[in-house]
């Protein structure tokens, strides 16, 4: 943004500079150049009109000379020339002598001057010619004749100098323009990080800005909403914690007493049965949403504590599988596990068991009835990649941009808080580790976690 500002506002400058240079030069060429023509022309006009009284000649080289004398302009060669534009005599050489055209031969004989601009070689000169009149008639012009190499290096002096100058405009300029983009941009700048923070769920952030204009009180705003948020997400996530705290006291207390008349001694009816195994399993549903509540509470709060050891990935692996049999069967799907001989890092048991648990059930969900569902593990020297491929209906790119936030489900089903995936990214994350999610509409889904066999590896 800082770039693109400076490029513009500098375009701008360049474009003005440009016009003031050329006008600059221009004037100056021509403020020069037209007043000497205009001092040689009054004195060629002046020389004209009063030769006929002065009553000199320029018939012998004496004669000339007074004549040179009388009309003679410093710094430039006098000359005769007659009606045909010939060179009758002169005090400087021919060759560098203006050649009349016939129009201008037109112009002397009906008594106007003649003002030439030419080159001979290399050199430049100026040439005033004036016609001679006698009883209306004009039968010689007197010219001056000067050359413009001076003019002409003083113009280019001062073109040099005013392109030096504009040169150290522009320097000044650029340097200018950067402060002030440098001074506009880097409030913005922090707007758009600190919004980028909070877009990541980090509203503990401020801007500091004092600038007085519009940018000031948008980051003063930002802060403010940023501060609200963080009050609103404290006052819900206390709520949450209380709530699930005091939710599961009782519903651990349903469970047990579930559990307990039902493995009791007195014979049940069929009905009274069905109920208890009703409430018993919604118990557990609800247990679970709770615990889920709890870690989200956590993880928001930065509560979550891992407890590392050694472990067994393959092994965690073979044990959630075995857990989820029961539903792999109930839809008739085929399990295909490929793992290495061992992979072993330090994890938290409990926490990967959780996040392996949550996926591998979204994935049976899913999977149509009798479809397969594929383990594939692999590992390099200090990383395993695990990833759980299913065939259900895959997930819309919009979808899959959000899928791990928080109560956020791309496909809504009973049982589901739309917390598990958020939840199992939040603790893979804390592994050091990866979740990456690849789907497609209609082809399925595949989740993969990736995890540091060395703690540092993803760092």
């Amino acid at each position: 943004m800082k770039q693109q500002l400076v490029i513009r506002m500098m375009i701008v400058v360049t474009i003005v500079l440009l016009l003031l240079v050329s006008v600059l030069s221009y004037g100056t060429y021509r403020y020069y150049y037209e007043y000497e023509s205009e001092a040689l022309l009054s004195h060629a006009t002046t020389s004209a009109y009063l030769y006929p009284q002065a009553q000199v000649g320029f018939e012998t080289p004496s004669a000339f000379s007074v004549l040179v004398r009388t009309f003679g302009y410093p710094g430039t060669d006098l000359t005769i020339v007659d009606q045909s534009g010939s060179i009758v005599k002169t005090t400087g050489q021919r060759t560098r002598q203006a050649s009349f055209s016939p129009e201008q031969l037109q112009k002397l004989s009906e008594g106007e001057s003649v003002v030439q601009d030419y080159d001979v070689g290399d050199e430049h000169y100026l040439s005033v010619t004036s016609p001679i009149m006698t009883n209306e008639t004009s039968e010689f012009a007197i010219s001056f004749t000067r050359p413009l190499e001076d003019l002409d290096t003083l113009i280019r002096e001062i073109w040099m100098t005013v392109v030096t100058i504009g040169v150290l405009i522009w320097l000044l300029a650029l340097y200018t323009v950067i402060r002030i983009a440098e001074r506009f941009v880097r409030p913005i700048r922090q707007i758009i990080e600190t919004a980028d923070e909070m877009v990541q769920g980090d509203f503990d952030v401020s801007v500091e800005s004092n600038e007085k204009h519009e940018l000031g009180a948008l980051a003063r705003t930002l802060t403010y909403l940023g501060a609200k948020v963080q009050q609103h997400q404290s006052t819900r996530n206390e709520f949450l914690s209380s709530v699930s705290h005091e939710l599961r006291t009782p519903l651990t207390s349903i469970k047990g007493w579930t559990e307990t008349i039902r493995g009791g001694d007195e014979k049940l009816s069929d009905e009274t049965e069905l109920g208890l195994s009703i409430i018993h399993s919604e118990t557990e549903r609800m247990i679970g949403l709770v615990e889920q509540l709890l870690d989200y509470t956590k993880i928001e709060e930065s509560r979550l504590v891992l407890y590392r050891q050694e472990l067994d990935l393959v092994s965690l692996l073979r044990k959630v599988t075995l857990q989820l049999k029961q539903s792999l069967e109930d839809k008739g799907i085929t399990l295909v596990e490929r793992y290495p001989q061992k992979s072993v890092g330090l994890f938290d048991e409990n926490r990967l068991k959780q996040v392996f648990l949550n996926i591998l059930e979204n994935a049976i969900r899913f999977s149509p009835e009798g479809g397969t569902l594929t383990i594939r593990f692999v590992q390099s020297e200090r990383v395993a990649f695990i990833s759980i491929i299913d065939e259900g209906p895959g997930i819309s790119r919009d979808h899959l941009q959000r899928i791990t936030e928080m109560f956020y489900q791309a496909h809504v089903t009973e049982g589901s808080s739309g917390l598990g995936l958020a939840i199992s990214k939040e603790l893979i994350e804390a592994h050091e580790g990866k979740l990456v999610i690849e789907s497609e509409v209609g082809h399925g889904t595949t989740v993969t976690v990736l995890l540091p066999l060395d703690p540092s590896e993803l760092h």
